[in-house]
């Protein structure tokens, strides 16, 4: 009995990630409303077609019933967006909103960060409506259940204010914790464990229990910039329509190794100036559009499959790994095994290229999503 014991304590010890101490966690959840000619009758009736900006009235007048309402439920941080764009969120000490054509990046602190604000062009129609929430606070991942379910019951109530139909808001719950994968090299001793169990599982814990019909996806990106070291020793012929041949096959070779040698499966190497993002689709189909590259993943496909986007006449800034956990990876209700696994092929990478961990980052993200309809 004893030894049985010992066994499971062990088997599940190495289930266990450790992180630097100055990992950085992030949550934040998308409401998702599609703009259509009801939900404006809903709330502002009949606009006025020959208008400057026909849709200026309509946002203000849903804007601030969503305001009103998120306030309500203590809600402190929220963005209300309709500029067809697809929303990022990243950890800054300096809150800013940045928009590119098609992105709008939301840097922020979560310990001292808040702010209701408006994202729209009263002359447009969007597709969506977007309502941001960006958790607030300390121990955002201990918390992280109460903060869903604060949002939800904030979701519910503008569903039945303004008498949507049941199952028309998207919401989709986005967390990652960020960090350098060389941070001890860099001077950082003391770590954190994490165990990195599937978000319904980890609210159950936290006593908010999710309806069983969501979707869920767990995933990590690498992004490795592209330092002079990784150019050295790789013919580049600057004379060439395709200078970067010889790098990226360079690249991809000691990827696709070390992908092999720790038992990854399904991964991505894009060096191609693209945003890739993640999404739940059955079908996993890849499509770049413009800046972005969308990739879906069906966690319960455990087929092998690597995704491989670089142009041989561009020379990007930043490297991207993108590695996709199914099933499997997910062992006694957590996915460490996985992001154990992830860290153990970038760190084969480094060593392959010669990084110079000391002084140079290799930015870790592990993301974990879920989508649910309201």
């Amino acid at each position: 009995m004893r030894r049985s014991s010992s066994i499971l304590k062990k088997h599940r010890a190495g289930e266990r990630v450790y992180l630097p101490s100055d990992s950085r966690d992030n949550q934040y959840i998308l409401a998702e409303i599609p703009l259509t000619d009801n939900l404006i009758n809903l709330v502002c009736g009949d606009i006025d077609e020959t208008s400057a900006k026909p849709y200026q009235k309509f946002y203000q007048n849903l804007s601030h019933k969503v305001f009103e309402i998120v306030e309500k439920h203590g809600l402190s941080h929220v963005n209300f967006l309709a500029n067809n764009r697809l929303v990022r969120v990243r950890y800054s000490g300096e809150q800013q909103v940045l928009h590119t054509e098609q992105q709008s990046f939301f840097f922020y602190c979560p310990e001292h960060n808040s702010t209701f604000k408006g994202y729209f062009d009263g002359a447009i129609r969007a597709r969506k409506v977007k309502i941001l929430f960006l958790a607030t606070g300390q121990e955002l991942r201990v918390n992280s259940g109460k903060f869903h379910n604060a949002v939800f019951q904030a979701i519910k109530e503008i569903v039945n204010t303004i008498d949507l139909p049941d199952n028309e808001i998207k919401l989709r719950d986005h967390q990652h914790l960020t960090f350098d994968l060389f941070a001890k090299e860099k001077g950082i001793t003391n770590s954190i464990s994490h165990t990195f169990r599937e978000i319904a599982d980890r609210y159950e814990s936290q006593n908010h229990t999710l309806d069983r019909d969501h979707t869920s996806i767990t995933y990590a990106i690498a992004s490795i910039p592209m330092a002079r070291r990784l150019l050295k020793g790789a013919e580049i012929d600057y004379t060439s329509e395709q200078p970067f041949t010889k790098l990226y096959q360079k690249i991809e070779h000691a990827f696709s190794q070390s992908c092999s040698a720790n038992n990854i499966n399904q991964a991505a190497f894009i060096a191609n100036g693209v945003s890739p993002f993640v999404r739940y689709d059955e079908s996993e189909a890849s499509d770049i559009q413009g800046e972005l590259l969308s990739i879906g993943v069906n966690p319960d496909n455990a087929e092998t499959r690597f995704c491989i986007h670089w142009e041989a006449d561009k020379l990007v800034d930043t490297l991207r790994f993108v590695f996709f956990a199914d099933k499997s990876d997910e062992t006694h209700h957590n996915y460490g095994k996985f992001v154990n696994q992830v860290m153990a092929v970038v760190r084969a990478f480094a060593d392959e290229v010669n990084w110079k961990k000391e002084s140079d980052d290799i930015i870790v993200r592990i993301h974990q999503h879920i989508m649910m309809k309201v």
